[in-house]
């Protein structure tokens, strides 16, 4: 009887907790689909930014102004691509020259110092030197024997030309007196006096002879007379013409032994400057002559000029200091145009093609400035053994003062130009895992889309695959846009 009892009870039992265990498990299913239900409802509710499995993006408006997000229309266009290579600035060889002593000497003065402005012809200093001083002297003696011979000369080509004048009319039998008129102008020297005395008495002979000669013919003297008379008229006159003609030769050789000596003082006149333009060197050229005055005192004293208008760049004496030959006194450039000098290597020879006259961008870490265009102005033949490498020359301008001698920079060399392709500014082009992508604009947000890139230049780059013209990249806020993914794909 009991037995009995106890197995009702257990089953009573068994009953009771099935049931509270059916109740339990309802209750807890109502709860986890509450929870999902106000997890889905947040999403919904969430006005910033979501994300898919398709890498999209959606901003607010105002997230958008604060990233500073910007995007452009992808368009085809003509890129030239450059190769950057290493510079320096340098000195214009056309405008720039180093001043050196053109001998042994002492400094008697140094009249700039750097940074002073200078034109071309103005004095920089003073040098004192023995060598000089012999060098001019022997010029100026040079050139007193070359006025002596010159003025010998002179004189003696006038009694030449005036005798043969004389000559020219006693032949032709003028009166003395027109031809002493026609000549009181010219030079006739002894030779002239003489041919004249002779013409005279020439003149005497013949009218007495012709006196003679009718008195003869009337008898009135004997013939014997009439003959000597005529034999005296003969005999002036071969006189004077051998008188003649010994006045025109000894008168020409006069002149051309005048005129010889003269060319020999020219000639010595000639070697003693360059003698002194040897001991100066380019600076005869640059102070426009030899600086050398017959009136000069004190000739051994050099006043040294300046070749050009520019800047004293640097100055290595002071005043009083002795120096020797080619010493370098001062740097004078004239730095309104600069060289930048840039190495091609060898493994770049075939790739950049510049000519003459082409331009190159130029830019330095050392300036918060733009590019500047600079036009080449050679291109070197050979090769540096220190660096492998051929120069380019590239001239700029240097007006503002901008740029120094010196200073590092890196020039910009086209090396070719691809027309008629897809391009993106550097800056809408962001790494995503490894892959090269940009943000597309698109109806719902910003789609991340990979793309193959190609070459770039000046800020902007090829893209080869995976954009078509008339899609709108951004290119401001790229990176505030990858920033989203990454946070998006942490959550």
């Amino acid at each position: 009887m009991k037995s009995k009892y106890w197995l009702s009870a257990l089953v009573a039992l068994l009953v009771v907790v099935a049931a509270a265990w059916n109740l339990k498990n309802r209750e807890l299913g109502t709860i986890q689909v509450d929870a999902s239900a106000s997890d889905e409802a947040d999403r919904e509710a969430s006005p910033t930014s979501n994300f898919d499995d398709a890498q999209r993006i959606r901003l607010s408006d105002r997230k958008i102004d604060v990233a500073g997000i910007r995007w452009e229309e992808v368009q085809r266009g003509t890129l030239v691509v450059t190769r950057t290579l290493p510079a320096r600035f340098a000195y214009d060889d056309t405008r720039h020259v180093s001043l050196r002593t053109p001998t042994d000497g002492v400094l008697e003065s140094i009249l700039v110092k750097p940074g002073d402005s200078v034109d071309r012809g103005q004095p920089v200093a003073v040098l004192r030197s023995p060598s000089i001083g012999t060098a001019r002297n022997q010029i100026l003696s040079e050139k007193a024997k070359l006025d002596l011979a010159q003025e010998t000369y002179r004189w003696e080509a006038d009694i030449h030309a005036g005798v043969s004048d004389l000559a020219k009319r006693i032949r032709a039998g003028e009166a003395i007196d027109a031809i002493k008129q026609s000549l009181k102008d010219k030079t006739i020297g002894e030779f002239g006096g003489q041919l004249l005395t002779m013409y005279s008495k020439s003149n005497l002979a013949n009218q007495l002879s012709r006196s003679v000669g009718n008195l003869g013919d009337s008898g009135a003297i004997s013939g014997r007379v009439v003959q000597e008379r005529q034999s005296d008229r003969q005999q002036s006159e071969a006189a004077l013409e051998a008188a003649i003609e010994q006045s025109l030769f000894q008168t020409r050789q006069s002149m051309i032994q005048a005129e010889a000596k003269r060319n020999e003082a020219e000639r010595r006149l000639r070697i003693a400057k360059q003698t002194l333009g040897t001991l100066l060197g380019t600076l005869a050229d640059s102070m426009g002559g030899l600086d050398v005055s017959p009136n000069e005192t004190d000739v051994s004293r050099l006043t040294l000029q300046s070749p050009l208008d520019g800047t004293v760049e640097s100055k290595t004496f002071s005043a009083s200091e002795r120096v020797t030959a080619q010493d370098e006194l001062f740097v004078i450039a004239d730095t309104s145009s600069l060289w930048v000098e840039a190495d091609i290597r060898g493994r770049d020879w075939e790739s950049i093609h510049v000519s003459e006259g082409d331009v190159v961008m130029v830019s330095t870490p050392a300036m918060n400035m733009p590019p500047q265009p600079a036009t080449v102005y050679t291109i070197g033949r050979q090769v540096d053994p220190a660096s492998g490498a051929i120069p380019l020359i590239a001239k700029i301008d240097n007006s503002k003062g901008n740029f120094r001698p010196g200073l590092f920079a890196r020039m910009a060399v086209p090396m070719e130009t691809l027309h008629d392709v897809i391009l993106v500014a550097e800056t809408a082009v962001v790494d995503l895992d490894g892959q090269t992508s940009v943000f597309v604009v698109s109806e719902d947000g910003f789609e991340s889309v990979s793309v193959e890139a190609g070459s770039q230049s000046g800020g902007m780059v090829e893209i080869r695959k995976g954009l078509t013209e008339g899609q709108s990249v951004v290119v401001s806020g790229a990176f505030a846009l990858k920033s989203e993914l990454l946070l998006e794909g942490e959550e």
